[in-house]
């Protein structure tokens, strides 16, 4: 049986969504409110970004002190990487491709490049809460979307 390319063309799809209960954040939620994170699946450009994240960033690094130091090669560069404390093992990939994925998947809270830090932080302090829920986008990404319409974001006109 052949698929039926126009159907999925025409499909309303939207990422899957999980709400993961984080009780070891409940001091960090509003009283009463449930501690709850929850996550989506990421489409293929999100993927890509966040598995390109760490070189892209540890390249820029280098770059900028390289030309500070002048001499790409020589014990200078070497001395202001660690001076900055920058190494290339500092942040393994896996971490940065989590910390990426988890910043752009994150529905509840609303986190986005822009709150980047807080998920360092995450990862830094609650290590266990910080891979459950990266592995959680792993698995929905890995699972597709679902039919439906995709949430709008902001709020519904009156």
């Amino acid at each position: 049986m052949a698929m039926d390319l126009n159907a999925f063309l025409a499909a309303a799809l939207a990422p899957r969504e999980q709400a993961v209960e984080v009780p070891e954040l409940a001091a960090w939620f509003a009283e009463g409110e449930p501690a709850v994170w929850t996550v989506r699946g990421l489409s293929a450009a999100e993927l890509g970004r966040a598995k390109e994240a760490c070189a892209r960033g540890l390249d820029n690094i280098r770059a900028l002190v390289e030309a500070m130091a002048g001499d790409a090669n020589g014990d200078k560069a070497a001395s202001i990487r660690r001076a900055l404390g920058l190494s290339a093992d500092d942040v393994p990939e896996d971490v940065s491709r989590r910390i990426e994925m988890l910043a752009a998947a994150s529905v509840s809270p609303a986190i986005g490049p822009e709150n980047r830090d807080v998920i360092v932080k995450l990862a830094d302090s609650f290590p266990t809460t910080f891979y459950r829920l990266s592995n959680t986008v792993d698995a929905l990404t890995g699972q597709g979307a679902v039919e439906g319409k995709p949430k709008r974001s902001g709020a519904s006109p009156e």
